[in-house]
């Protein structure tokens, strides 16, 4: 679409490469990171790795009080977010141990799903985030004193998203624990 698009324009090829590559350059880090979190959980899954990981995992979350393993799900993944932005990576890269994980402690993926969903509210904090430092950089206002404003609203929202994830943990418990 985009070659004939800009052919009917009256571009030229080079013209036509050039726009195509200014507009692919956002997507390359997300589909490296993407491509990398599928290679990586073919040799975790190949290499037994995996199993390893959800055995722990779940013996480590299985000794905390059920309502709170989806809580415990969400700053996990708010964690992940400090250093993965995009939530296509995001979702590549935890998903595959997360799902497996929420069904040996008894939680739906659809709550594990909710507690990934919620960590989303983190992001308008964080300084690793392109997008809220380059909002930031556009209206002049330093991360510093952004942060000091809007800390108190993250905490009131993280603080939500815990009581958020406690009915789906209790009313919709299963599985073996």
């Amino acid at each position: 679409m985009g070659i004939l698009i800009g052919l009917i324009a009256g571009l030229g090829p080079s013209t036509i490469a050039k726009h195509f590559v200014a507009g692919a350059k956002d997507m390359v880090g997300v589909v490296f990171i993407v491509a990398c979190a599928r290679a990586l959980l073919v040799i975790a899954n190949d290499a037994q790795i995996m199993d390893t990981l959800l055995l722990y995992g779940s013996n480590a979350i299985r000794v905390l009080p059920h309502a709170v393993t989806a809580q415990v799900m969400f700053l996990v993944q708010c964690v992940i977010n400090f250093f993965i932005h995009s939530g296509t990576a995001q979702a590549a890269l935890t998903m595959p141990v997360l799902a497996p994980l929420s069904d040996l402690v008894g939680v739906t993926r659809q709550t594990c799903v909710y507690s990934f969903s919620l960590s989303e509210l983190i992001n308008p904090i964080l300084p690793t985030s392109a997008v809220t430092m380059g909002v930031l950089g556009a209206a002049k206002i330093p991360w510093e004193t952004w942060a000091r404003w809007f800390l108190p609203l993250m905490l009131i929202l993280v603080v939500l998203a815990f009581l958020l994830l406690v009915p789906p943990t209790l009313l919709f418990h299963w599985g073996p624990v």
